[in-house]
């Protein structure tokens, strides 16, 4: 019998997928930093020693531009730690924002208020260049 997959990582796991699909048509980057989990006392102290930083938002994207913003991943009632929290005030004082997000669907607004193209109207565009061009 596998293991149970915790929530917030299912969360994760689905938001990836979608980001995913924006990335493959070029409307944004985005990349994970894995800042949880359980590691060895030497693990940690190395990833300390090279910037890891505790409270970083799960998912840091960038959009067209010069848009970046962070979105941090909560299932359910989680909330934010200390360090999230710093991080998010310290980010959003220079003028950044960070998000969080407790649903695809609070992604898929937070894209939309970020002015990411929604993937829908993307293909009616290019659904209806393709048949201007077959004209």
């Amino acid at each position: 019998m596998g293991m149970v997959m915790p929530p917030e990582e299912g969360l994760h796991r689905a938001v990836v997928q979608l980001l995913q699909i924006y990335a493959n048509r070029g409307l944004l980057a985005f990349c994970h930093v894995p800042n949880g989990e359980r590691r060895d006392r030497a693990t940690a102290g190395r990833l300390k020693a090279m910037g890891t930083t505790p409270g970083v938002p799960d998912l840091l994207i960038w959009a067209d531009g010069g848009r970046c913003f962070g979105i941090e991943l909560k299932a359910g009632a989680g909330k934010l730690s200390p360090a999230q929290t710093v991080w998010h005030a310290t980010v959003s004082g220079l003028g950044h924002r960070v998000y969080v997000c407790r649903s695809v669907d609070d992604v898929e607004r937070v894209l939309r208020t970020e002015g990411v193209p929604t993937v829908g109207k993307l293909a009616a565009v290019t659904h209806a260049d393709v048949q201007e061009r077959v004209r």
